[in-house]
């Protein structure tokens, strides 16, 4: 029997949204960029691969919407949403309508909204930083295991299918280690296998304990329309 079997009712037909990279040579990229350090850009390309790209060679970036961390000489952490780079400025929108720009030499590290990576797994039972594991502009399915788990391990194996051959899922295997670790206390885990569902704008849509099928489902075609 399997647990996850993958319903072609779920198949739907998305336009992913994408960051557009602007370089000075004229040549437009789209992707997503998921980091910045040492006036080099991190980024995976929407035709597949990832590349480093140097902050002197893009004229601009037109990002999309998502939660960023610019970590700024002199001001340290500033959290919001970057909207562009530009002329090696960047523009970070915060919390209240607050504008700010900050010139690209002035800051030494940058993270822009989660991973762009399809599938991880997180070891050691520790809390983790949800921003940091969120796909921008993916369905996130976080999945809280154990290696010793049956019951989890035929799940996985489902969920690592659709993640596969579903270009809209990233999929995340944390490993709990144990009832009671530290991340368990984070997410309020009681056992495993359980699967919380994320929308592509980072909502928490809906937690499945076990192997309910139904409430799955449910909660990915919901994540996936985006209502």
């Amino acid at each position: 029997m399997k647990i996850f079997p993958y319903a072609l009712s779920l198949v739907f037909a998305f336009a992913v949204q994408a960051d557009v990279i602007n370089l000075t040579n004229g040549q437009k990229l789209n992707g997503i960029v998921s980091g910045y350090g040492n006036m080099m850009f991190d980024i995976t390309l929407d035709t597949g691969g990832d590349m480093r790209q140097s902050a002197a060679t893009i004229k601009s970036i037109e990002f999309v919407a998502r939660p960023s961390k610019l970590e700024v000489r002199s001001r340290g952490a500033i959290e919001g949403t970057v909207t562009t780079f530009e002329g090696g400025v960047f523009t970070v929108e915060q919390e209240g309508g607050k504008t700010e720009k900050f010139q690209a030499m002035m800051v030494s590290g940058a993270s822009f909204g989660g991973s762009s990576k399809k599938f991880m797994i997180i070891p050691g039972g520790n809390p983790v930083d949800l921003r940091k594991l969120l796909a921008p502009q993916k369905v996130t399915i976080l999945f809280f295991y154990t290696e010793t788990s049956g019951p989890a391990k035929a799940v996985a194996s489902q969920l690592e299918k659709i993640n596969k051959e579903d270009p809209v899922v990233a999929l995340r295997k944390v490993d709990i280690v144990k009832t009671g670790s530290p991340v368990c206390k984070q997410f309020d885990i009681k056992s495993v296998p359980r699967t919380d569902i994320y929308d592509r704008s980072g909502k928490l849509i809906g937690s499945v304990s076990g192997n309910s099928l139904d409430a799955f489902n449910t909660y990915l075609r919901v994540a996936k329309e985006g209502k």
